[in-house]
């Protein structure tokens, strides 16, 4: 079963990502950009210090850019490593992860998971949902309120 139906994501085929963070405001939010039976597409904004439990996909990969801020990634037995602005992650199928926003300011993280499904021997930690079409009016209603990083 898909994690995000196709009618509660976005699914434009051009967004200014800009435009929509100041659509939504302060920190915490997440908000789907894509979801397709093959892909969901999350943009998240954490506050600084906040932090994903460790969980993994089971049958899914996972690749993170950061658009704005610092975080520390912990990606299945590689060191942690802090990243930021440009820096590009991926976790394979099945790896461990979890990240931390480090520093003073909040994290802009995009992140991309392949297929878009749930399982059962998934874990992944709660999150704050924010409709874009509650804070952004009709012309970018139907954003997620169960996309999941």
């Amino acid at each position: 079963m898909p994690n995000v139906e196709e009618g509660e994501a976005l699914n434009r085929p051009f967004l200014d990502l800009n435009a929509v963070a100041r659509g939504l405001g302060p920190p915490p939010w997440q908000t789907c950009l894509v979801g397709t039976p093959g892909l969901r597409v999350v943009l998240f904004y954490w506050p600084a210090g906040f932090a994903t439990v460790p969980h993994v996909h089971p049958e899914a990969e996972e690749i993170f850019q950061v658009v704005r801020g610092r975080a520390v990634f912990t990606i299945g037995n590689a060191p942690e490593r802090e990243v930021g602005p440009g820096e590009f992650v991926f976790a394979k199928r099945g790896a461990r992860h979890s990240i931390t926003v480090v520093a003073d300011e909040p994290l802009t993280l995009l992140t991309a998971v392949a297929p878009n499904e749930d399982r059962p021997d998934e874990t992944i930690e709660p999150a704050s949902v924010t409709c874009l079409g509650a804070k952004m009016g009709s012309a970018l209603a139907g954003a997620g309120s169960r996309c999941h990083h």
